[in-house]
């Protein structure tokens, strides 16, 4: 059985080779920008454009998960795609509406490429630390704004 990391890799690295956009938000992109906590997954922001779906799809095909169509609340919108990998309870979430005041493309040329070894295929983006903060304070929930102080208090050293 593949642990968590090597499944997620999977997903990143067919993800990437259909050129799959979508980019690293929430608690995942506060771990990167140094203030470590506990996520119960990691939050990708999906591009919805038609085109992205299709390669998603494709992607998905290929570690195994059998999709031909989204359902018309994901393309919607208004339904999120979780991902779980065993054996874990952490997973991986694809984000269809996300609000940093900016287009999803805006967002995308200000992310940071991580490349974590020489796989050349496994690599994601990284919400800018910008719009990161933009977008806790839109969430506003009691976690999202002490991540605010730790990120700023971080950065600011």
């Amino acid at each position: 059985m593949m642990d968590w990391d090597s499944q997620v890799r999977s997903f990143i690295r067919a993800s990437n080779k259909y050129g799959v956009q979508m980019i690293m938000v929430d608690g995942g992109a506060v771990n990167w920008h140094g203030y470590k906590r506990h996520s119960a997954d990691v939050d990708f922001w999906l591009d919805m454009s038609q085109v992205n779906l299709k390669n998603l799809s494709s992607a998905l095909n290929e570690i195994g998960l059998d999709l031909d169509e989204f359902p018309a609340a994901v393309l919607d919108g208004f339904q999120n795609i979780s991902l779980k990998f065993s054996p874990t309870d952490l997973d991986v979430e694809l984000i269809t509406r996300f609000s940093v005041n900016k287009t999803f493309e805006e967002a995308y040329s200000n992310s940071i490429r991580v490349q974590p070894d020489d796989d050349p295929l496994v690599y994601w983006m990284v919400m800018a630390f910008d719009d990161l903060i933009i977008s806790k304070e839109k969430a506003g929930r009691p976690k999202d704004l002490l991540d605010i102080i730790e990120l700023k208090r971080i950065h600011s050293q």
